[in-house]
């Protein structure tokens, strides 16, 4: 492959954090204005073109795994939600693909994990039922499966367990309602808090409403 001069670089009017690189006086590649001074790039220096890409993309690479391993060193992410950073923050494909990959073998991102987490700290903070777990974690964009697995491993008695703690919580408020009033306003919260319909109903029946136990 013949060798071709470098001979402009320019900022990038739609990214001016990046730089467009021009050869022979034809426009080539736009790069993150760091790349330049790293892989010693000038006008006038003369290079293959695809020594050059590879050079840019291995550059980008190590950028986006030390961008990654900033916000892993802040909080855990999912895989999706990692990709989704990266491309916020101007990281091309191939880039994040490379990067990502690096992290998963390296155990730095596992979605099972992330999800076993997100779930330990709403039950310490704001427990919630099994309905609402899976929404909040398919927003933080974790598959289906993984989901579904980390869900299953609450218990049935635990869950009614911790629906039963909110609802005797709950229910001092509606000491002054009609009971029916208080049942329906009972059994609203837990359904918003994400529990089925058994649950809710095996529990209001174990609630004190009104002083009485139904």
């Amino acid at each position: 492959m013949m060798k071709k001069q470098l001979t402009d670089i320019q900022i990038d009017k739609e990214k001016p954090s990046h730089r467009a690189l021009f050869l022979d006086g034809l426009y080539f590649d736009s790069v993150n204005a760091d790349c330049i001074p790293k892989l010693g790039l000038r006008v006038g220096l003369t290079i293959e073109p695809e020594v050059l890409r590879k050079l840019i993309e291995a550059d980008e690479g190590i950028r986006a795994k030390n961008c990654a391993l900033t916000l892993l060193s802040d909080q855990s992410y999912s895989k999706s939600q990692m990709i989704y950073h990266l491309r916020q923050r101007g990281f091309g494909a191939e880039a994040i693909d490379r990067a990502v990959e690096d992290l998963e073998q390296l155990g730095h991102i596992k979605d099972e994990d992330f999800a076993k987490r997100w779930v330990a700290r709403r039950q310490r903070s704001k427990p919630k039922g099994k309905k609402m777990l899976a929404h909040e974690l398919a927003n933080q964009r974790v598959d289906r499966t993984t989901v579904e697995r980390v869900l299953a491993d609450i218990d049935h008695s635990d869950e009614a367990d911790t629906a039963l703690e909110l609802a005797r919580k709950q229910a001092k408020r509606y000491q002054s309602l009609q009971p029916e009033v208080a049942k329906r306003r009972l059994h609203g919260f837990l359904l918003r808090r994400g529990f089925d319909y058994e649950t809710i109903q095996t529990v209001i029946g174990r609630v004190l409403i009104r002083g009485n136990r139904k």
